[in-house]
């Protein structure tokens, strides 16, 4: 993905509200950067791009709430086989639990977190 991170590679996280209602609860952040707590309606996609660290351990996580039901997982974690394809990662909240895809837009969206309940 062509960018102006210089050295590094630029990527971009989504993460969408698939669920039926109320909203969604989230709170996203990495070591240098907290993007802060969000509320987000249905089909609502919370997004971001960053450089990733030129010593490559950049890691995002995010804290999601709903109902009765949260999960806390890395939405981005800098390694040798970053599921991020072409700069891209895409995760959904759905009613059983969360989805990953990556690629340059989703598709074949697999289930990775089951929500915890609380």
């Amino acid at each position: 993905m062509t960018s102006g991170c210089g050295i590094t590679e630029e990527y971009e996280v989504h993460v969408t509200n698939r669920l039926p209602s109320p909203q969604l609860r989230l709170h996203c952040a990495s070591k240098n950067d907290d993007l802060g707590y969000h509320n987000i309606d249905r089909d609502y996609d919370f997004n971001w791009r960053f450089c990733e660290n030129w010593t490559g351990n950049t890691l995002f996580f995010c804290h999601l709430w709903w109902n009765n039901n949260d999960v806390a997982f890395d939405v981005f974690k800098s390694h040798d086989d970053n599921p991020c394809l072409h700069g891209k990662c895409y995760w959904e909240a759905r009613t059983d639990g969360i989805y990953f895809s990556g690629g340059q837009t989703p598709s074949d969206f697999q289930k990775k977190y089951d929500w915890n309940k609380s």
